[in-house]
This record gives C-alpha cells, structure tokens and sequence, in this order.
C-alpha cells in the first residue's frame, strides 16, 4: 500500500488523512445532515469485489459496521457515511484521487448496466436523460438536489446543491465521473464531466461529449 500521507493509529486502525480533513470540515462529523441520505445499492457497490475482511480493522464506527454488514440496495443510509467510507476505503487502498475517480467511473458503470438498475438509468439520448436528471438524482440520494441549468454550444451546466461540507473536492470529483458513466449509458460519445467551480454548499459541473 502506498501512504499517500497515512498512519497507522494505536489498535491497527488507519489515520487517514482524507477522512480526517473530511470529518473536521463536517459540522458535526458523522453525525452531520442526518437529512442527507444515499441508497444502499450505492455502499454495496463500492464494496463489491474488495477484502472487505481484511479492510475492517482498518475503519472507525460506524463505518466498520457499515462495511460489515451492508445495507440492502433500497434502503437509506447517510450520505455522510457513505462519504466518508469511500475516503476511508480509498486511504487503504493507497488510492490518490486520480485512480479513485477512475475507480469510481468504472464502478458506475457497472452498476447503472446491472439488471436491477439499467431500466431506471437508460435512456436512447443524452438530452433525454438530462432532462430528468434531477428525479434520476432523486433515486439514489434525499436531502441534496441535482439541476440542469443550461445548456450551450460547449456543453451542459448543472448544480449540485447540499448541506455545507457534506462533498469535498475529493467527493465531487468523484460524483463527476458518476455522472459520465450515465452520459455512456445514455449513449454520449467521450463524455466528459468536471466540477467548474463550488463553495460551501454548492457546487457548478460542466459535462460535455462528441
């Protein structure tokens, strides 16, 4: 494993330094926006295909708990923690936010293309997904809101409003390639989507495709 500025703590568990800086910008910690919650579809498939075994000594509760015991894919869990388990898990894994967001893209993909999901995401066009983005956003996350703001000859606009220091840069990159995953479903060529700019609670995309 690469360091990518770790420690090792007392009890073998992982300081990560991401995880940290996360938590001290969120009032409250893990205990913050208990409004804002994500499917549990979406904590399995960060899981899915990693030790998790071999991950558990390594968190701190409750995400010890939440990787041990995943949620069913309907069910709610906070957004914070799952926020903060995707650091956690990308510390250990010795993940820099470059390969994270590789990661995070390709396991998008396979969970919009699963039998259980494909439905709900696919659409012929990109226009038509856009159009819904926001109750497609809806399906997987409460209390934080997707919009499409405009649309150009350079791309599409859209904002992500939600709770101050509940996505950090590391986060919206992340929910960045998120999205591109859904621009190939819906048959966009080279989709590119980047975080343009973001201040506490809000954050601008630019997406964009042949």
């Amino acid at each position: 494993m690469t360091r990518s500025g770790s420690e090792r703590g007392g009890g073998g568990r992982l300081t990560t330094s991401r995880l940290d800086r996360y938590l001290a910008g969120l009032p409250g910690g893990l205990e913050a926006c208990p409004d804002a919650l994500a499917k549990g579809a979406l904590v399995r498939n960060l899981l899915d295909g990693l030790p998790v075994p071999a991950l558990l000594p390594a968190l701190p509760e409750p995400l010890r708990s939440l990787a041990a015991d995943p949620p069913v894919g309907s069910e709610w869990v906070p957004e914070a923690h799952l926020g903060a388990l995707v650091l956690a898990v990308a510390d250990v894994r010795g993940l820099a936010d470059a390969p994270l967001h590789a990661w995070t893209r390709e396991r998008n993909r396979r969970l919009f293309r699963s039998p259980a999901y494909r439905i709900l995401m696919e659409v012929a066009t990109p226009a038509q997904l856009l159009r819904f983005a926001g109750a497609r956003w809806a399906n997987w996350h409460r209390g934080t809101t997707l919009e499409v703001d405009g649309i150009a000859d350079d791309g599409v606009r859209a904002s992500l409003r939600f709770p101050p220091g509940l996505f950090d840069a590391t986060l919206l990159g992340g929910l960045a390639e998120a999205f591109a995953a859904a621009l190939e479903l819906a048959n966009a060529a080279a989709p590119r989507v980047t975080v343009v700019s973001r201040e506490p609670g809000l954050a601008w995309f630019h997406a964009s495709w042949r």
